[in-house]
């Protein structure tokens, strides 16, 4: 030989060559080894393979047989007798043969290189067996779902019910069904995690650390467990909750303020999470994947049981206790969610992006929950609160300033604090109450709705008394603003809402209303609305309470207190002011037309006119014609007419409304009439608008609306004035937060101004549900757009 081999690499061959064929032996007579030296009860090496695993009621008789019964692959048993059997021919090289093969103790080292020879031999065959086991289980699961594809459902709920009085039954599950026990897996995963910590990672530790491969071999059986342990949690979540339920959601503890449902749910999740976290996957990649599936299980069970609370909520949200309790369940759950978050978080995790904010969402979706049950709650309260708001009123009204000398800081003073006190003392009683009943975070939440509800009720029942409830909106066919003042619409005019179609006169519904506000609902006075802002001061300074309860940024930016501060500053204003701040907010209430709305059209001609002497306008409106009235079904006799109203400031002692003749058996009638309206020296165009109004003459009766449209005398301007224009015709108008609070407030002078009761009645006949002719179309549409103008040739 030219070069003959070295010692050592000729007794590295040998020994790779006798660990080959070592291996060779045991994997084709597992059985009969495993058999012979295990099963006598020499089992010291096995035992200490199974730290970590998770528990299984399976005995050792069971595992008999190398290929599984069930799926025609080797079985996960096969797995563990080999492991077994490597273990003991790996101790049993270092302590007999490693001492004699010692000639080379700086290049072999004879236990470590049987380790890891056996752990590469193992690798080969365990990752293309698992592979197939894999296989074999989905090709169980869709036989299982072919021939069984009903009934499963119905099992399900049955054993879930059935379980729901015995905590440890175990549950039935899809994979239970198909009689495969994904615990195995994990317990397969854990006794390799133990294989390759104990004898194959030393064996490398004079080498770079590498990521080892097994985790990516599991990965898809450990999936398979988190995925049966998404309807094991969901079922074990249905029977706490139900448990909880059946004992009247006691307290967990004596000191905790929440019930078992939640506890139960965080033990099971926790558990699940204990498992991923004892795996100590060391391939980061793998382990993200595990905790988004994690993630899902937890979001899943987390939002099934916030549904199961809603939907039981209105039942108990009268039992003040058990509401309470809900609401801190809900709540203990986006804190016990924190928590877990943390922990996945921590330095020995990684997570997905998409995991963070599946989580981070999953967060917001508990918290609203937490929102819509308080918002619940409080509703509880608010017909006490309304009382209370309604009694501040009239103790408010009986405060007045006797003389000219006004009244001192310690009248107000006193005063302030009589009119708040059967208020506070009701905020006292309540609070409490839930102080001890909610927990902090809850109660916070709970000021919230109270606060809203407070100056929303002060500012319906004490700014704007006589005003409609929202509630009763849709019952009457009405559709209002979204907002806090336009809610509650229609200024003092409630018996015009509630009459209309009802051949009722809108003057003698206006008497009344106006004899009704004459008494309880007065308006009130400057020194009144004074005092009413001090009070308010001091229920934010209630509310704040030294910083341990609302935030003062929330309180001082509330829509509600804003709303309410804002109908308090326009309550001293002139009609007039009022009037021109109204047509300002209405110009924007144009622009949300669709030309699908309009039920009709209304040919006009408008021209403006300065006087150069005077200064004087004058306001020349031509009615042409109308067209395709739609909505009306003639029976009978049909009489259109429209009326002509010119709103704005400084009209007072000036003609403001015109009528056309009305026209016989027609849905496109001609009118060919004009009206002159004149506007003050010291007015501008742009303060005004003509209110056009079809209706149908019925004598005897009232006359019925059956649509309008607005055009602003600045549209009129931007237009020209000398072409005629198209206006489209709605059956309602609608107006913007700014235009209701005017209302309201002009509602409150009807008694006393005849500009303000010929302007509230006319706006809010436009604004309520208009009736066509044969009172079955109805129609709910905006007013009228810029772009809409269509101004046609002669």
């Amino acid at each position: 030989m030219a070069a003959p081999p070295r010692t050592l690499q000729v007794l590295r061959e040998c020994i790779r060559a006798c660990m080959h064929a070592t291996y060779e032996c045991l994997s084709d007579n597992v059985q009969a080894l495993y058999g012979g030296n295990f099963q006598n009860g020499n089992t010291s090496a096995a035992a200490r393979a199974g730290g970590g695993m998770v528990s299984t009621n399976e005995k050792t008789t069971d595992f008999q047989l190398d290929i599984d019964p069930l799926l025609g692959v080797r079985s996960l048993s096969y797995w563990h007798k080999l492991i077994s059997l490597m273990v003991s021919v790996i101790e049993d090289d270092r302590k007999h043969y490693a001492p004699v093969l010692n000639q080379f103790p700086q290049d072999i080292n004879l236990g470590d290189l049987s380790a890891e020879m056996m752990w590469n031999f193992l690798a080969e065959d365990i990752s293309v067996g698992l592979s197939q086991h894999y296989e074999a289980v989905m090709r169980r699961l869709v036989t299982q779902s072919l021939t069984a594809p009903s009934g499963t459902a119905s099992q399900k709920r049955s054993t879930s019910a059935a379980s729901g009085d015995q905590c440890g039954e175990i549950t039935v599950t899809r994979l239970s069904k198909a009689k495969i026990k994904t615990s195995d897996y994990l317990n397969l995963c854990f006794r390799i995690k133990w294989f390759y910590n104990t004898y194959v990672r030393p064996s490398r530790r004079n080498t770079p650390e590498e990521v080892p491969e097994y985790p990516k071999w599991f990965e898809p059986l450990v999936m398979l467990w988190l995925s049966e342990n998404d309807e094991v949690s969901e079922n074990y979540l249905r029977n706490a909750y139900e448990r909880d339920k059946r004992d009247g959601f006691q307290r967990s503890s004596e000191h905790a303020l929440y019930s078992n449902s939640v506890v139960d749910v965080f033990t099971q999740l926790n558990q699940c999470f204990d498992v991923i976290r004892k795996l100590e996957c060391p391939d980061h990649t793998i382990e993200a994947n595990f905790m988004h599936q994690f993630a899902q299980t937890v979001e899943k069970v987390l939002l099934a049981y916030s549904e199961s609370v809603q939907l039981d909520f209105p039942h108990f949200k009268n039992d003040t206790r058990i509401a309470c309790i809900l609401i801190n369940n809900t709540q203990q759950l986006r804190v016990q969610l924190e928590k877990v978050y943390e922990a996945m978080e921590g330095e020995d995790f990684n997570l997905h992006d998409e995991t963070r904010e599946q989580l981070t969402e999953l967060q917001v979706k508990l918290k609203d929950a937490v929102d819509t049950l308080v918002a619940s709650f409080a509703s509880e309260f608010e017909e006490d609160v309304q009382r209370n708001v309604l009694e501040m009123g009239r103790l408010l009204q009986r405060c007045n300033v006797s003389g000219s000398g006004g009244r001192s800081m310690e009248q107000m003073e006193a005063d302030c604090e009589n009119c708040l006190r059967p208020l506070m003392d009701y905020f006292e009683l309540v609070l409490s109450a839930q102080a001890n009943a909610c927990e902090k975070t809850v109660l916070k939440r709970l000021l919230k709705e109270l606060w809203k509800i407070t100056m929303q009720n002060t500012e319906k029942f004490v700014v704007l008394p006589g005003v409609l409830d929202a509630k009763l909106a849709p019952a009457m066919g009405l559709t209002t603003p979204r907002g806090t003042a336009s809610s509650k619409l229609i200024g003092g005019a409630q018996s015009l809402f509630s009459h209309v179609g009802h051949n009722v006169s809108a003057s003698k519904l206006l008497q009344d209303f106006a004899g009704d506000s004459s008494t309880t609902n007065r308006g009130l006075t400057p020194y009144q609305c004074e005092l009413l802002s001090s009070c308010l001061e001091t229920i934010q300074v209630y509310f704040y309470a030294g910083g341990r309860g609302l935030k003062r940024s929330f309180l001082e930016r509330s829509p509600e207190l804003h709303n309410l501060q804002q109908a308090l500053s326009l309550y001293s204003q002139s009609t007039d002011t009022l009037l021109k701040d109204f047509i300002t907010s209405e110009v924007f209430a144009m622009e949300a037309i669709s030309p699908d709305d309009a039920c009709g059209y209304l040919n006009v001609q408008v021209e403006v006119f300065k006087h150069p002497g005077t200064g004087e306008y004058k306001v020349i409106v031509k009615v042409l014609s109308a067209s395709d009235l739609g909505g009306v079904h003639i029976s009978g006799v049909f009489r259109p007419f429209v009326e002509v109203y010119l709103f704005g400031p400084l009209l007072a002692d000036r003609k403001r409304r015109f009528t056309t003749k009305s026209r016989s058996g027609t849905i496109s009638p001609l009118f060919n009439e004009t009206f002159v309206f004149y506007l003050s020296n010291r007015s501008d165009p742009e303060w005004y608008e003509l209110q056009f109004i079809v209706k149908d003459y019925c004598f005897g009766r009232t006359d019925r609306l059956v649509s309008t449209s607005v055009l602003t005398l600045s549209q009129a301007l931007d237009l020209g004035g000398s072409a005629p224009v198209r206006l489209p015709l709605t059956r309602r108008q609608t107006q913007l937060e700014a235009g209701w609070t005017v209302l309201r407030i002009l509602s409150q002078r009807i008694a006393t101004d005849e500009v303000a009761r010929e302007f509230v009645r006319v706006k809010t006949d436009c604004c309520c549900y208009c009736t066509s002719v044969n009172a079955e179309d109805a129609y709910v549409t905006p007013s009228l757009s810029h772009s809409q103008l269509d101004a046609v040739s002669s």
